[in-house]
């Protein structure tokens, strides 16, 4: 597609000299681009690449694609004059301010490689997540509706004209684990997840600052993207021209023409939006864009891209990948146009969670400060992206309101055991092979990798607390049924200790009240049997009263006083509050029936009941200050939000939050 964009070949010519030489820094892609260090990879292996084909040697596979998304725009003749400018600018200063050492130092009989870019990409991604324009997004932000940018990252992205957005890892690797510990492939995750339809749509932008015409000519803007999955490689999006934008205005795209990607995935999506000027372009101009975008978007977004940069590698390595295919973009685009007219730019990633997130959410917005600001409003209207089955999802209430379900991926056959504990969010659950697990919540927002406990196993859930600044974990053990408790600081646990009494048939409970840590258990019979500790030593176990139940107990402290909920044989609520005289009923439960055993929370001045309803399986939450239970909601929201977890929920306060998970059900 020679002669792309409005600038003659000898005008690129002179313009790459002057950016390689240091002598043109008369646009911001030119001034963003030599403040590289480390970063600009990309353009010094499709410089280098371009050398080497000058000089008849043969391309390397990473240069083989480089080449071909500089031929998306040169002929192959000024492909090889821009790599003999290189090589002259190279000749000259030795280290240049556009292209790293990592590349300005090989010799053109020396090619780049996949390889090489893969084993140099850490310093280059610390440069990139070094830059005010990139950005990790909180997922639990998002899911309780907050903004997915903040306000740093809309002025960085002002000021480099580009940005790089993925959400922060799930997962953080835990210390001390060993391979066989790390839960992945066969007693884990699923190798290969199920495929669903993505399909992004857009609805308008809100205009915060018009762009203004930089000829004085119009005021006009358009909008292209691109995308690709790990299943098929999109092709590129050009919308309508916007006339005579202004400042406070929503301008909506036409409703033939809003889909920037409609594919199939399993892993995820990247994305690549630019909002452009239309300045005094001609059709011819936007012809070609078209198929620069296409072309582009073949090689950028191909499944050797999506190998490259999503899923199978850190978020900083994604991060840094990004970074470079997008400065790559800015660098090819400043080179083909007479005016710096492309507005601002933005790539990002989202891999299988963040889809189901934004499918849930159903809208967000995306900010485009450049030199106009824009919001740009998206909606799914693909598939509700499935959370694997058997997986631990959960959701976080901020005061008393919900976000949607967030997952963790991690395969479950038993409801978490939560605890906050020295600044972490700690959970416990059971393995498919029936060992306990132990994960926890960083206050980067991470997931440490579940790491296995000893040879703990159980068959059913395991309890866990926080009591005499330690925690504690108790679990009746699946080789001899007794059930069995251990302590832990934060980095390990005690080997477990066995109560005499090994009657308990379900999940025990394990609570805090009255200066003691109490541990529940219900037995075969289907009565409920108490027990306590100091510190000194347990108790005997002691008779709860004439309540039976089949599931697993909750009980918590409220306003100093003991509550406990329970379900009953026939499947009905049972709220009760300790007294003087024991045990009594608490009213307000309107007969609500549960199709598992309830979970007791105090958060935000409340207490909070959670319990999965017979009839349609949905999880609902209730709350009480002392009183009666008010009525119901459903947890995460209505509609595809609804929640039906597998069995009993975890829940806890922590760091002003409250977080409820639970297992996904496998059938």
């Amino acid at each position: 597609m020679a002669g792309a964009g409005d600038t003659t070949p000898e005008q690129r010519l002179e313009r790459l000299r002057g950016l390689l030489m240091g002598t043109r820094r008369d646009s911001r892609a030119a001034n963003v681009l030599a403040r590289a260090d480390k970063a600009n990879v990309l353009i010094g292996a499709a410089l280098h690449g371009a050398d080497r084909l000058r000089q008849g040697k043969t391309a390397t596979d990473l240069e083989q694609k480089v080449l071909a998304v500089l031929r998306a725009a040169l002929t192959d003749q000024e492909t090889k004059d821009w790599g003999a400018v290189y090589r002259e600018s190279v000749d000259k200063l030795g280290r240049l301010e556009v292209v790293p050492e990592a590349i300005t130092s090989r010799p053109v009989s020396q090619g780049y490689s996949f390889a090489d870019l893969k084993a140099g990409i850490a310093p280059v991604a610390a440069e990139h997540l070094a830059r005010p324009n990139t950005a990790l997004i909180d997922r639990e932000a998002l899911a309780a509706g907050k903004s997915m940018d903040s306000p740093e990252f809309i002025a960085g992205m002002r000021e480099w004209g580009f940005g790089v957005t993925a959400f922060s890892p799930a997962r953080a690797g835990a210390a001390g684990q060993t391979a066989g510990e790390a839960q992945g492939g066969g007693a884990g995750e699923r190798a290969e997840p199920a495929s669903f339809r993505v399909r992004l749509e857009l609805e308008n932008f809100y205009v915060h600052r018009a762009v203004g015409d930089q000829g004085g000519g119009k005021d006009e803007i358009y909008w292209c993207a691109s995308g690709g999955s790990d299943k098929v490689s999109g092709s590129g999006f050009r919308s309508e021209e916007f006339g005579a934008v202004k400042k406070g205005e929503t301008r909506s795209f036409a409703a033939a023409n809003r889909a920037v990607f409609n594919g199939m995935a399993s892993k995820g999506v990247v994305f690549h939006f630019q909002c452009w000027e239309a300045d005094q372009s001609s059709s011819e101009w936007y012809d070609a864009l078209d198929k620069a975008l296409n072309d582009l978007s073949q090689h950028i977004f191909s499944t050797w891209w999506w190998n490259l940069a999503t899923g199978v590698l850190p978020i900083p390595d994604v991060i840094g990948y990004m970074g470079e295919l997008v400065s790559l973009f800015a660098f090819l685009m400043d080179h083909l146009r007479n005016e710096d007219d492309l507005s601002c730019q933005r790539m990002i990633a989202l891999d299988r969670f963040d889809l189901a997130l934004l499918s849930r959410l159903g809208q967000s917005s995306w900010h485009f400060d450049g030199d106009g600001y824009q919001e740009l409003r998206v909606k799914n209207t693909g598939d509700i992206v499935p959370f694997p089955k058997g997986t631990s999802e959960y959701v976080v209430y901020h005061g008393d309101q919900t976000g949607v379900p967030l997952a963790l991926g991690w395969e479950a056959i038993s409801p978490p055991a939560l605890a906050s504990y020295d600044g972490r969010l700690h959970a416990l659950y059971v393995r498919a092979d029936h060992a306990i697990m132990w994960t926890w919540r960083n206050p980067d927002g991470t997931w440490a990798t579940p790491r296995r406990i000893h040879s703990w196993t159980s068959n059913h859930a395991p309890a866990l607390a926080v009591y005499n600044n330690k925690l504690w974990c108790a679990h009746v053990s699946s080789s001899d049924a007794t059930l069995r408790w251990a302590t832990g600081d934060g980095s390990q646990w005690t080997q477990t200790s066995t109560l005499y009494d090994t009657g308990a048939s379900y999940a025990p409970t394990l609570w805090v009240w009255d200066s003691k840590i109490w541990l529940t258990h219900v037995g075969a019979d289907h009565t409920v049997w108490d027990q306590y500790n100091t510190g000194s030593g347990w108790s005997d176990t002691e008779y709860a009263g004439d309540w039976l139940t089949n599931s697993p107990e909750s009980r918590t402290s409220y306003q100093g006083g003991g509550w406990r909920v329970l379900r009953g044989l026939d499947n009905t609520l049972n709220s009760l509050r300790a007294t003087s005289s024991g045990w009594q009923t608490v009213d307000g439960l309107y007969h609500w029936k549960v199709a598992a055993g309830p979970m007791l929370v105090s958060h935000n001045n409340k207490l909070w009941m959670f319990f999965t309803d017979v009839t349609h399986r949905h999880l609902r939450a209730a709350t009480n200050t002392g009183g009666t239970w008010s009525s119901t909601h459903y947890v995460g929201g209505g509609g595809a939000n609804k929640i039906s977890p597998m069995r009993e929920v975890g829940a806890v306060a922590h760091e002003g939050k409250l977080y409820v998970m639970y297992a996904r059900p496998t059938d």
